[in-house]
């Protein structure tokens, strides 16, 4: 990890795999959608590595491809987040689309046990920080 780019971006923070999204994603399969499908309406709970991103599993985070090749990061990596007054450690667990395909402003995205360290409430679009050192 000794390649790793620092970097420190103030944007929105959006949020993923919280218990509503789990559902949608579950009832979305159980109707017999593809993956792709079920994911434009929900989350899985499962990160890019295979890990379990849903509540209980730990602060996690997800971003972009471009981010985390650009800073060198590996699954695993924490990121320090912060909003005004609060600060989680959030691992990465996950990456959200490409920038070009994102359908908000969202630059980092945060799982329940992260937006619950930051006093978040999923589902939630939040000025946030994060810093990759």
């Amino acid at each position: 990890m000794a390649n790793v780019a620092r970097r420190t971006v103030f944007c929105y923070a959006s949020s993923f795999a919280d218990p509503a999204d789990i559902r949608r994603f579950r009832k979305c399969k159980d109707r017999g959608g593809s993956d792709q499908d079920c994911f434009k309406v929900g989350d899985n709970g499962v990160g890019f590595w295979g890990d379990d991103c849903s509540e209980g599993s730990g602060p996690a985070c997800a971003l972009p491809p471009e981010i985390i090749q650009e800073c060198g990061l590996v699954r695993g990596f924490p990121v320090k987040v912060s909003t005004d007054d609060k600060v989680t450690l959030a691992l990465l667990k996950d990456h959200m689309p490409h920038i070009k395909h994102l359908a908000n402003a969202a630059r980092i995205d945060l799982n329940p046990d992260a937006c619950a360290e930051l006093g978040l409430i999923p589902p939630v679009m939040a000025r946030v920080c994060y810093e990759i050192a």
